[in-house]
């Protein structure tokens, strides 16, 4: 078995992973929710014999595909997308319309009317747009009418009809002033979205990561079967070769003895050997999700591509740059100590007392039609009204909110200094793993090599009888093991640079993964 050819690499580009708005439309969700366990597909793949060829970039979309996780992270962008549209909400104007209709009919105590009764009938519709600026502006634009009619005399113009358009506006000078205090939730809902996408990209690693490693697992796994198969197979020749010199009076009935022992401890072994491919074999259809498929939940994998041992140069300076600049969660918790400051700023905000400056202005048009009194709204006919408005917070809840946004955020340093540490020593472990297993790959090369020459003259020494049958035993064992360790050597070197991937966030970049979000033009 050569472990050191070329890797075979499909055909496949970039796998795209949507961060889709909707995960999935209504019919989807009425599909999924009458979706079930379907037994008899099941049943019906068991009794089909079907093999799976699939190389790395197979598995890492099969594991993508329908995976329970990303579906979950995927909802978290869309839902922080909304959270940031409800924040810009609050800056968006809004239009009110107010119609009422009135009819008094009362006792009237007064002579001037002529009689006792009083008859008076009044119609308003008062319309408006109001809404709020990024300095904490507060503006109401409103146009009100009415239409009066009443049976007093003294009521000049009967039917009488009036236009007042009027803008008022609310400008707070200390406590909800600025675009900082005011814009806080729109900056704070835009961080937590762009934390969502980086949970989700940690999410996306993590899976990789698992797949190549059950991918390695399961490669490992068939390499020990095959090499335990190998030794089984040299033992019963060397039992063969035994048989026949027992039956010539050659060697003893001891010799022999030993031999058969020899053949039915390797025959436990390759058993062994196979009930742990079988279970990395199904790992890998876990992590792949296969399990889900009823066509090839029970199909026997084969893999495409092999390790390959190529030495790459590790600079622990290097790797820890890139841990910084790439790990997810180094990026979120830096977004999050962000919305920490933001905090800070709108908490400090509210220690403040209100003052708010108050001023509004109006015209007043009166006439017997809407469109004289429409005319009349000019500016002989005006009002305004200037004015402050002052509160005191009374209580310490603010002074409690302010100091408790800034232990959050000692907090959040204190956490984000522990999280470099942590990087940087998991990253330098990382680094040594790379460099110790390749070393180690190297010397069990060049041990498996050894003990292939070795075997190899030990078998012509048996041959003239210069060496017994407990020796050659011994030499076959020392073989299989030798190439067993190689194998898990170039195994462990592997999975070394794949954790280091991992470590330094670069697992999607380094697999040719994008996740990409079906928004983005």
């Amino acid at each position: 078995m050569n472990l050191m050819r070329s890797s075979y690499i499909r055909p496949l580009g970039v796998l795209l992973l949507a961060l889709s708005a909707g995960v999935a439309p209504a019919g989807d969700i009425n599909q999924l929710s009458s979706a079930g366990f379907d037994k008899e597909a099941y049943i019906a793949g068991a009794r089909t014999s079907m093999v799976l060829r699939i190389g790395r970039v197979d598995c890492m979309a099969y594991a993508l595909k329908n995976n329970s996780e990303v579906k979950i992270k995927r909802i978290q962008p869309r839902l922080r997308e909304d959270d940031v549209r409800i924040a810009r909400s609050v800056f968006e104007p809004s239009l009110s319309v107010e119609a009422a209709l009135t009819d008094t009919t009362e006792l009237s105590p007064n002579l001037i009317y002529g009689t006792n009764i009083s008859l008076m009938r009044s119609g308003d519709l008062n319309a408006g747009v109001g809404g709020k600026l990024w300095t904490g502006t507060r503006y109401d634009l409103a146009v009100d009418t009415s239409r009066i009619k009443s049976s007093s005399p003294t009521q000049i113009i009967n039917p009488a009809y009036g236009v007042e358009p009027q803008i008022t506006l609310t400008q707070p000078l200390l406590r909800g002033a600025g675009i900082t205090v005011n814009r806080a939730e729109i900056v704070i809902t835009e961080n937590n979205l762009q934390i969502s996408t980086k949970n989700l990209q940690a999410t996306v690693m993590d899976i990789i990561t698992r797949t190549l490693v059950a991918y390695y697992d399961l490669y490992y796994a068939r390499a020990r079967y095959s090499i335990e198969a190998d030794a089984l197979e040299r033992t019963r020749r060397l039992l063969t070769i035994n048989q026949a010199r027992h039956a010539k009076g050659l060697i003893s009935s001891v010799n022999l003895l030993e031999t058969e022992t020899a053949v039915a401890e390797r025959m436990k072994r390759v058993i062994a050997a196979e009930a742990a491919m079988k279970t990395a074999e199904d790992a890998l259809k876990l992590v792949t999700n296969l399990v889900d498929d009823p066509a090839l939940w029970n199909a026997r994998v084969e893999l495409l591509e092999e390790p390959v041992l190529g030495l790459q140069r590790i600079d622990l300076v290097q790797c820890l740059e890139r841990a910084f600049d790439n790990r997810p969660d180094y990026q979120s918790m830096k977004i999050a100590l962000i919305n920490r400051d933001v905090q800070i700023q709108v908490a400090r905000n509210g220690l403040l007392p209100t003052v708010d400056v108050i001023g509004s202005f109006g015209l007043n048009g009166l006439g017997d039609t809407y469109g004289a009194a429409a005319d009349n709204a000019n500016m002989d006919y005006k009002d305004w009204l200037v004015g402050v408005r002052v509160t005191v917070p009374w209580g310490r809840g603010d002074r409690a909110r302010y100091d408790k946004s800034k232990w959050e955020k000692i907090q959040a340093i204190l956490e984000l200094k522990r999280l470099e540490q942590d990087i940087i020593f998991a990253v330098r472990n990382r680094v040594r793993d790379v460099d110790i297993q390749y070393r180690q790959t190297e010397a069990a090369m060049l041990a498996a090599d050894m003990e292939t020459k070795n075997y190899d003259a030990q078998q012509e020494r048996y041959a003239v009888g210069q060496v017994n049958t407990h020796d050659i035993l011994d030499y076959q064992n020392r073989l299989a093991s030798a190439r067993l360790d190689y194998v898990k050597a170039m195994i462990d070197y592997q999975i070394a640079l794949i954790r280091l991937d991992q470590a330094e966030g670069v697992t999607l970049a380094n697999n040719n993964i994008t996740l990409e979000n079906e928004h983005d033009p």
